[in-house]
């Protein structure tokens, strides 16, 4: 897959994401907002970060070699 087509999907996907747990949220209220949105972008940056090799663009998080 293209790098711009993944980022449009990941974008789009964060998007969801966020509408979805605050219409969620706005239903239940008693859902905890604070646990549901930082779990669900740990997750999504997770799988970005696998996919998309955020190391290439950010050399600084490569692992120092000893």
């Amino acid at each position: 897959m293209k790098l711009l087509l993944k980022y449009i999907l990941y974008s789009l996907l964060i998007i969801v994401l966020v509408s979805g747990t605050v219409l969620l949220y706005r239903t239940h209220p008693e859902a905890q907002l604070a646990f549901i949105l930082p779990g669900l972008f740990i997750l999504v940056f997770s799988r970005m970060s696998d996919d998309l090799n955020f190391k290439t663009f950010f050399p600084h998080w490569k692992a120092k070699e000893k």
